[in-house]
């Protein structure tokens, strides 16, 4: 029983035509050898457009049946291997074709046109399964390995792909594109409530701005609402053609980096000059430090707060580089805040600090002409001046909400402003409205 072991391994002398092709003037070409083995009964894998990863397109396996049990019908019947399947070890085989899927193997192969390249078009028929399927040989035929009794075509179907396209300007995003074989639904974004990061999967990013939804139609009429989208198209397993293997998703936007909040942990991991923040809970900073890029920063964000709170928050100014301060250090044009109560704040101008050249507020250093500032309250809050700042100038500006803007824009404002340290006597402060006029009393 020289044969059935033996003909996995030998088959791979046989790899397409490679021998014949080369014209070299060799002893015996690898059919030869084939044949004069008993090897005989051949079986042709025929890549059909792509190539295996022998860089070749045609395999060949040889078998030898003199000594192979036959059935009722005086037929052998062989079992067939697929070219990449593991059982051949390190010579199994891999068929690839760049922006196709292997639907399977088929022992026939109809040309029904060409594309539009002038590549022949095929339909298939019956698939090989190599799990089930038997071929029959009759044993008193006369073979060579050169002549295959079977020839299993490749068929190949395009990659599905989903287009991504921008719902309000019409612009093509990207592609995703995949093996239906091996991959299924596509999941839609969602937010991820342990980082208040929105989790993209296989959606496009667009700069500066956040996914707010998914619509199967360019006129945001039909939304998805689903976790998952199955792609529409499918694949004819028996004829191996492919019907919608294109689909079209249009994706809605909203401008900023957004994040959803649901702990003050979110807040400050994503702390972000630019970042837009919806709140979902209140947010207590006991023990925790408020972001030091919004004390000192130029915030060009939003913070939709939905009537949450944010609260017990202490903020001390000690950097004598930085000249506007406070819980926000600028407020810009593009700040947006709405519908969010800050409550127990309270900020520190300590001591050794520099008060020249400077523009400190409890809520902002400054706060820009067009600055949205919607339904927001400032409550139970403290300024506190230490009395061994350094006021050797007059070219600063302190105020209880904001030292430059309008203060206005807060809704509800209770702020107080005292004076701390070793020596708080030795400060006098007066408070004219928003303005706060310190004075250091000298023995």
């Amino acid at each position: 029983m020289k044969l059935r072991i033996k003909t996995i391994v030998l088959t791979l002398l046989a790899i397409g035509t490679l021998s014949l092709a080369t014209g070299c003037a060799a002893e015996q070409t690898p059919y030869e050898k084939n044949n004069a083995e008993n090897y005989s009964v051949s079986v042709k894998f025929d890549a059909n457009g792509g190539n295996f990863t022998t860089n070749t397109s045609v395999i060949v396996d040889s078998f030898n049946i003199e000594d192979m049990k036959t059935n009722s019908e005086g037929k052998v019947e062989l079992a067939l291997l697929s070219p990449d399947n593991t059982l051949r070890g390190n010579d199994a085989f891999t068929a690839t074709k760049n922006g196709c899927f292997l639907a399977g193997w088929y022992a026939q192969r109809t040309e029904t046109g060409k594309d539009d390249e002038g590549n022949p078009v095929y339909t298939y028929g019956e698939k090989w399964d190599f799990e089930k399927s038997l071929l029959p040989v009759d044993p008193k035929g006369e073979y060579t390995s050169e002549e295959p009794v079977l020839t299993l075509y490749a068929a190949w179907v395009p990659m599905f792909e989903i287009e991504f396209y921008s719902l309000d300007t019409g612009d093509y995003l990207n592609s995703y594109v995949y093996n239906p074989t091996t991959a299924g639904d596509i999941k839609v974004p969602v937010w991820d409530e342990e980082t208040g990061a929105i989790e993209m999967y296989d959606f496009p990013e667009r700069e500066g701005y956040t996914f707010n939804g998914v619509y199967f139609d360019a006129e945001g009429k039909s939304k998805v609402d689903t976790d998952v989208i199955t792609h529409t198209g499918t694949v004819d397993i028996a004829t191996a053609v492919a019907k919608d293997s294109k689909m079209k998703l249009y994706v809605d936007w909203v401008e900023g980096e957004w994040y959803h909040i649901y702990n003050v942990e979110q807040f400050v991991d994503n702390a972000n000059l630019n970042g837009s923040y919806e709140l979902h809970a209140d947010l207590d900073f006991t023990d925790v430090i408020w972001p030091t890029a919004f004390m000192y920063g130029n915030f060009a964000g939003t913070i939709k707060g939905n009537g949450h709170t944010i609260k017990n928050v202490e903020v001390v100014q000690t950097n004598n580089s930085k000249v506007n301060a406070g819980l926000f250090g600028n407020l810009t044009e593009k700040t947006n805040i709405s519908d969010v109560t800050f409550e127990n704040i309270t900020v520190t101008i300590q001591s050794g600090t520099r008060v020249a050249g400077t523009s400190y507020g409890l809520f902002a250093g400054t706060i820009a002409e067009n600055a949205v500032l919607n339904n927001v309250k400032l409550l139970s809050s403290t300024l506190k001046i230490d009395s061994k700042c350094y006021f050797g100038v007059t070219d600063y500006v302190i105020g209880l909400v904001c030292g430059m803007g309008n203060p206005d824009v807060i809704a509800d404002a209770q702020v107080a402003c005292v004076a701390t340290g070793e020596n708080p006597d030795n400060v006098k402060i007066t408070v004219n409205g928003n303005e706060v006029t310190v004075e250091i009393i000298t023995q």
